[in-house]
């Protein structure tokens, strides 16, 4: 029986959707003198109420006669004994109402394995209190899951004021991490409390003191400087976590190790564990962890960063509590264990991210999804034979031309160190009507081709920098930026155009126009419409176009391809004939280019679809790896393509191995059935992980990756970033099977997004949220804990907790 019910009343106050049983309990913050958890219903409904037009509620309503607050079985964290006044006042009333909008309401499983929702009190008398929401057994998980998306849709509606369904599933997630966020601000300070878990918090940085509190008027652009914060002992403990209930997918036992972050290596925990995965609703996984003591438990995502290690036949993971994030192994028996797990996990993960069934895969793509670890692995652990000899002797040559440059470079390291670090913008970017507190920070960064100039898209500005010998410096703010009508425009994705003396931008409200700016003018001179395409993003012809005069670009929908020519004399400068749509919604996100203009598509789904020309099928099909790509780039020659993901960027070589068509690219000629591509999937280890997540309190998320890049350059490394640390992958060391084949360095603030200078991989220019920079890549480190995390107490008890 479907237990969620749907009303049409007559009334005046509609409810949407219920769910008629659950138990409703109050979480007060460490801050509150008061029990840290209060259980106001025993039995209750939760429910959504329609109050007007884009105006809904949550409404709790006691179903039970509660005369008595539950203790909570005796633990000491459940008390009556100071009941809060709004409580006390709801209980009499049987209702507590909140607005909906942003409320911060999110879903997790408690400790005790029932599915439960959170949200913020908006109307307690307590300041940062939450409640829950503990749903009852009985209901389904295809019901909660219906309760959660309609909840997300009202919250849109009451937000934007537009009917939830005209929102696609992309807005419709946004509204939920967002939700998710809010919430688990307040939700992590209070889970503390009732864990009963001590955490240090960190030290303020040189960024945030009193005396940079004073400069708030001024909005400078400067490099971090690293902190060293002091050092505790002890590991934290996981919290316990239950199984929930669902479908067994998978039960093996393995050994569990955890990496401790002072000693930098991994240490036995448990020896023989279970370890199992469980369906816990339409396309939901979860990964249960079962000994004794040891017991945790964790949404299956790639936000846990998995990452298998079938040298030492394990799965290692990262695990978060309490805003603290652990690296742990699960080491199996042997290897076909590990490769069992690795299958059923890749599964999940697919499903999860395209919500099909498994069964629906064709049989070449599966091997290729189930397949590609074991074959990364084995090709990290040797370089293909047929590349190895030439590559040998040219790399000898390389790096002792690399050595005597650095030692050329020696003498001058202590001033680039002290340049990178030196402020670089000027007060002229902002005016007295724009200060810190009302700018939403820098956007984007984008870097020229043909002269030596960046620019930082700020709110409705961009301001232009110049890189020389000695740095950086500010030039010039393109402000108040406006269409043809004199309308403000917040620019969003720019692309420099025509000898990188125009730029093409599109305004972030308005999904079917491009605008071209004159940058000598500073002012937008033409607008190009695109018909009914939503233009999701758009880029070169070319690689190397913005280089050239050439004047179309090419754009991609969330079902189509297509070509923009501005000499069209319509509103519309689609070029028919030269566009590629399809019937369904393939969800495309995002594109790149070669220099011969072979075209590299990414989906949201995780495929790529690589063309050699418009207007046709692709001559490839990449399927998904489970995660959503954000970003795409491809080398100048079409050997390398580079996807950005959430958690892992995935470096894919396009060359065709084997069969009639060996030695051609993916883009002119389709691989061979019985080949699959050779894929890399870069992540940063579950261990440095750790560190990166425990410091800034969220999961690893890349900015947009990008290959150095120059005419007849080969392409030799990759920089990305997330949060504050800007990050570098060297090809040679990928394809040598160095297991951690990056370096780091780290800001004082989170990196919008880097790039390196045209024409070279040793400067790196970096955007922050307030400031803009440009260091040397020898700047970047080997990543160990002082790079990474200064604070490792945030790991540690102290030496008096009790772990009995």
């Amino acid at each position: 029986m479907n237990i969620i019910r749907k009303f049409m009343d007559s009334g005046s106050k509609q409810e949407v959707v219920m769910i008629p049983s659950g138990e409703f309990d109050l979480l007060r913050s460490r801050k509150s003198p008061k029990a840290a958890l209060e259980c106001i219903y025993n039995d209750s409904t939760l429910s959504i109420r329609k109050t007007a037009q884009y105006s809904y509620e949550l409404v709790v309503c006691k179903v039970a006669d509660d005369t008595e607050v539950s203790t909570g079985d005796d633990n000491e964290e459940y008390s009556d004994d100071s009941v809060s006044a709004t409580s006390a006042q709801s209980k009499k009333d049987d209702e507590w109402t909140f607005k909906l909008g942003f409320l911060g309401f999110y879903k997790k499983w408690n400790d005790q394995g029932d599915l439960t929702f959170i949200w913020n009190n908006t109307i307690g008398d307590e300041e940062d209190e939450m409640v829950q929401f503990v749903v009852s057994p009985e209901v389904s998980l295809k019901d909660v899951a219906q309760f959660t998306k309609t909840v997300y849709r009202c919250e849109y509606e009451a937000r934007f004021k537009k009917p939830g369904i005209s929102a696609n599933e992309k807005e419709i997630n946004a509204v939920a991490a967002e939700s998710e966020a809010l919430a688990r601000e307040q939700c992590d300070d209070l889970a503390e409390r009732l864990q009963n878990l001590k955490m240090e918090e960190p030290q303020p940085t040189p960024a945030s003191t009193a005396e940079d509190e004073e400069e708030v008027e001024e909005e400078n652009f400067e490099d971090a400087r690293e902190v060293q914060v002091p050092v505790a002992r002890k590991l934290k403990k996981n919290p316990p976590k239950a199984v929930p209930k669902g479908k067994q997918l998978i039960l093996l036992k393995a050994s569990l190790l955890v990496f401790d972050p002072m000693e930098e290596k991994f240490m036995s925990q448990e020896q023989d564990v279970d370890v199992l995965v469980i369906e816990t609703g339409d396309y939901e996984y979860w990964l249960a962890v079962q000994g004794e003591p040891t017991k945790l438990g964790t949404d299956l995502s790639p936000s846990i960063n998995p990452t298998f290690d079938f040298v030492e036949s394990g799965f290692i993971f990262n695990y978060t509590f309490n805003q603290i994030t652990l690296s742990f192994m699960l080491k199996f028996t042997d290897v076909g264990a590990c490769t069992q797990f690795q299958s059923c996990i890749s599964k999940c993960l697919w499903m999860s991210l395209n919500k099909r069934p498994w069964g629906e895969v064709p049989g070449d793509q599966k091997q290729f999804i189930l397949n590609f670890s074991a074959a990364v692995e084995k090709d990290l652990n040797k370089i293909l034979d047929e590349d190895e000899r030439e590559a040998r002797i040219k790399e000898e040559e390389e790096e002792r031309h690399e050595r005597e440059q650095e030692e050329e470079e020696e003498e001058s390291d202590s001033e680039d160190e002290d340049h990178s670090r030196r402020i670089i913008s000027s007060e002229s970017f902002e005016n007295d009507s724009f200060q810190r507190p009302l700018s939403s920070g820098n956007k984007s960064l984008t870097v020229a081709y043909k002269n030596d100039r960046s620019y930082v898209v700020r709110d409705n500005k961009i301001g232009v920098f110049k890189t020389d010998r000695d740095g950086m410096d500010f030039v010039a703010a393109l402000k108040n930026i406006s269409d043809l009508e004199g309308k403000r425009i917040n620019p969003d994705d720019p692309m420099l155009y025509m000898e990188d003396r125009n730029l093409i931008l599109r305004d972030e409200k308005d999904k079917n126009k491009l605008f071209k700016m004159d940058l000598e003018r500073g002012k937008v001179v033409e607008e190009w419409g695109t018909g009914e395409k939503d233009v999701v993003q758009y880029g070169p012809a070319k690689k190397f176009d913005q280089l050239t005069a050439e004047q179309t670009v090419l754009g991609v929908s969330p079902r189509g391809l297509f070509k923009i020519d501005p000499r069209i004399n319509t509103k519309n400068k689609v070029v028919q004939d030269e566009s590629k749509d399809y019937a369904t919604n393939t969800k495309f996100s995002s594109l790149g280019t070669t220099e011969d203009g072979y075209i590299a598509v990414g989906s949201e789904k995780g495929d790529v679809r690589l063309y050699d020309r418009l207007g046709i099928r692709a001559k490839t099909a990449i399927p998904s790896l489970g995660q959503p790509i954000r970003h795409v780039t491809v080398s100048a020659n079409g050997k390398w393509l580079l996807c950005t993901c959430d958690s892992s960027l995935l470096l894919m070589d396009l060359t065709v191995k084997t069969g009639k068509n060996a030695g051609t690219l993916g883009f002119t000629k389709s691989f061979p059935a019985s080949e699959n591509i050779k894929t890399y999937v870069l992540k940063i280890s579950p261990e440095h992980a750790s560190y990166i997540s425990t410091s800034t309190k969220k999961p690893i998320n890349f900015s947009k990756a990008y290959f150095n890049t120059g005419i007849n350059q080969e392409e030799q490394t990759i920089v990305t970033s997330s949060g504050p640390f800007a990050i570098s992958w060297s090809l040679k060391k990928i394809l040598r099977h160095q297991r951690k084949p990056y370096t780091m360095r780290r800001y004082d603030s989170n990196i919008i997004e880097d790039n390196f200078q045209f024409g070279t991989d040793r400067n790196v220019i970096v955007a922050l949220k307030d400031n803009v920079s440009m260091s040397k890549t020898k700047s970047f480190k080997v990543p160990d804990k002082q790079v990474l995390l200064p604070d490792v107490s945030l790991f540690y008890n102290d030496d008096d907790d009790d772990y009995n």
